[in-house]
């Protein structure tokens, strides 16, 4: 920011951002549906004024994220094949996704109880967005694109979401952007390109599971958009407890309509794969998002969504420790991609 003296005020959908240049500072003011029971309300935070981050509770928590949702990838794969890695899976991506889905959203049961109440009907469709299109499908694509792509560069691809989130605000909701975040989004696409067309450790190149990839960040576009643009008046924990309770049951029935009660049927390496996706969806799914909810409360969505810089870093670790390849052109592309990603942020 650096045209003084100047306010800019930019508008997409129902929000509206207002820059002050005299003190660099931005304010995002979101305006309520007239709809709302308790009238038009209007709700401003600023994104940039002082918060607390004294102490090292903030740092160890965001830490602590990026280490459960950078282990997620090679979670995932252990869900698949077991421990032990072998050529055929346990279970398949889609019956993967749909458990995870399933376990995740019956620990949110008693929350989703708690916050439910008479909303409107666009609400409940905002709701069954977030849960469906922006948890249950992305769920099942990562899986599916596991069983090709090498963990770590599930992790390195799942930085495209913010870049997607832009994009679809700008598309849906006619959000201006800047031309470093043009520049931003160029650059992280052709970041994502690069680790897309590189070969695995057999020479084989997978585009198609890697598009799938591209399609689920695009899912989680899709649902901070949803969120930000027509559930705000919502609480953030009670959003994805209602959500993720909405698409758990009918995960839970297609998990069985999917083959899935066959995946127990006298393999002993079904129960390592039940531990791995009982793990990723109340650590990885339940418990993170609680985490994380407590870190923007405590500190700023600027500073909580810097554990985006740190999840390709343990997605890569766990990738190395599992004896997947891993080259200089992986590493280099991974940062181009968080590249493109810090400058659509900071632009």
């Amino acid at each position: 920011m650096t045209m003084a003296h100047k306010v800019g005020l930019f508008k997409g959908g129902s929000n509206e951002v207002c820059w002050n240049g005299m003190s660099d500072e931005i304010r995002l003011q979101i305006y309520r549906p007239p709809s709302n029971m308790q009238g038009q309300g209007l709700l401003t935070s600023a994104m940039t004024e002082p918060t607390s981050r004294s102490g090292a509770w903030p740092y160890v928590a965001l830490l602590l994220l990026a280490a459960i949702w950078g282990s997620s990838f090679i979670l995932m794969k252990v869900g698949l094949y077991g421990w032990a890695g072998g050529d055929e899976p346990v279970m398949n991506g889609l019956q993967l996704g749909l458990l995870r889905i399933f376990l995740a959203g019956l620990v949110f049961v008693p929350l989703a109880v708690r916050h439910a109440g008479a909303f409107s009907r666009s609400t409940w469709l905002a709701l069954a967005v977030n849960g469906f299109i922006g948890s249950l499908v992305p769920a099942i694509l990562f899986a599916w694109a596991q069983m090709r792509l090498p963990s770590a560069v599930a992790g390195m691809l799942n930085a495209l979401s913010p870049l997607w989130t832009l994009v679809l605000a700008v598309g849906l909701y006619g959000t201006v952007v800047r031309r470093k975040q043009v520049a931003g989004l160029l650059l992280g696409f052709a970041g994502a390109v690069g680790l897309m067309s590189l070969k695995d450790a057999s020479g084989a190149v997978h585009w198609g599971s890697a598009a799938l990839l591209v399609v689920a960040t695009a899912c989680y576009g899709l649902s901070i958009n949803v969120v930000r643009n027509r559930l705000m008046h919502l609480p953030a924990v009670g959003i994805s407890a209602l959500a993720l309770s909405m698409a758990a049951l009918p995960a839970g029935v297609g998990f069985l309509l999917a083959g899935g009660w066959q995946v127990f049927d006298g393999r002993p390496e079904a129960l390592e794969a039940l531990g791995a996706v009982t793990v990723l969806a109340w650590v990885g799914t339940a418990a993170a998002l609680v985490l994380f909810n407590a870190l923007i409360q405590r500190t700023d969505a600027l500073f909580a969504s810097s554990v985006t810089y740190v999840i390709p870093l343990v997605a890569l670790f766990w990738g190395w420790m599992d004896g997947e390849w891993i080259g200089w052109p992986h590493l280099l592309f991974g940062a181009v991609v968080l590249s493109g990603v810090r400058l659509v942020a900071r632009g």
